[in-house]
């Protein structure tokens, strides 16, 4: 049975609770001083490997830069401190991690750190955004008073960008893509946030992500729950080497002459599914909950929608309310 694949956009959000102590703090944390830091003098400073809660060489400060205010709405950001640092590999052939942490004058005691996107290799999501699918009429985080951070994962993209996955040659910039990266990011942020505010630590941690961000989210709360007080995990993305096979196939397809639906086509394909498969979980909500049903269920060559059959007749292009057999198949 020939059938078009409904992607669907799943999201979890994994919340504490308000009692949460606050996250834990990176081992061997260096002493803090009794001032806060001006921005100029983050520039010089280091972060030990023994502060760093998976192997390294230490970390870095590259660059920190007192931003203005600026943006406009929704996007308005506050005075912030930019830093920028590197944390270095123990493999002196392995990629260093860049990270961007930023760091608002007036702080809120929490701390957020964004996950990446496809094989990462860049900061693709600057610190300074809305959190993935994030309401676009409220402040974003930094606009809020969190110090945000996000990092590349360990290696560094050539013109292919998040594609890029050279970096496979490499064990422990795989290892870093993997997980580790996350675990050494958040304890250099920490470490750099208590030096800039002269104290213990954030109130509360959060993450938050899309795709392989979202894989990210549920890496960190599984493997290393005291540090965090709650995360979003948005569509998490996993076994990506079968995924991208998967969107060869799809491009492939929608490549085909007279293959590809337009906006309209695919809306008609989108209320044939809703539907067919919206109540096949006991509740009409505008959402199709069992998917493995509607799988079972739903053929685009058979379907009705408004009561008129979805494929167009015999097959051939019909126009907007209908699809052929060539974008069917």
């Amino acid at each position: 049975m020939r059938r078009i694949a409904l992607l669907a956009a799943t999201a979890a959000l994994i919340a504490g609770c308000a009692s949460n102590p606050p996250p834990a703090l990176p081992p061997n944390s260096l002493p803090i001083g009794a001032a806060a830091l001006a921005c100029a003098d983050m520039a010089t400073l280091t972060v030990p490997a023994s502060a760093i809660g998976l192997p390294t060489r230490g970390a870095k400060v590259t660059s920190a830069t007192l931003v203005a205010p600026g943006g406009t709405g929704a996007a308005a950001l506050p005075e912030y401190c930019k830093v920028l640092a590197d944390i270095v590999s123990v493999d002196p052939t392995a990629p260093a991690i860049k990270l961007e942490l930023d760091l608002p004058t007036q702080w809120n005691r929490k701390f957020l750190m964004f996950g990446g996107g496809g094989y990462n290799g860049l900061i693709r999501l600057p610190p300074n955004g809305n959190v993935p699918a994030g309401p676009a009429d409220q402040p974003y985080p930094l606009g809020r008073g969190y110090a945000t951070v996000v990092s590349d994962s360990g290696h560094q993209a050539g013109p292919m960008g998040a594609l890029d996955g050279s970096f496979g040659v490499n064990d422990e910039a795989v290892r870093n893509f993997s997980r580790d990266a996350l675990k050494k990011t958040r304890d250099v942020a920490i470490a750099l946030l208590r030096q800039r505010y002269a104290v213990a630590g954030p109130e509360r941690a959060y993450f938050a992500g899309g795709s392989t961000g979202g894989r990210e989210a549920l890496a960190v709360i599984q493997n290393w729950p005291d540090d965090w007080n709650g995360a979003i995990a948005l569509y998490p993305a996993g076994a990506a080497a079968s995924l991208d096979l998967q969107f060869g196939r799809i491009s492939q397809a929608l490549a085909r002459p007279g293959a590809y639906p337009n906006a309209a086509k695919r809306k008609r394909l989108f209320d044939a599914a809703l539907q067919a498969c919206d109540e096949l979980d006991g509740v009409k909500d505008g959402i199709i909950g069992a998917t493995r049903a509607c799988h079972a269920r739903f053929d685009p060559a058979t379907a009705m929608v408004d009561g008129a059959p979805l494929r167009c007749a015999n097959g051939a292009e019909g126009g907007d309310r209908c699809l052929s057999d060539a974008q069917i198949a």
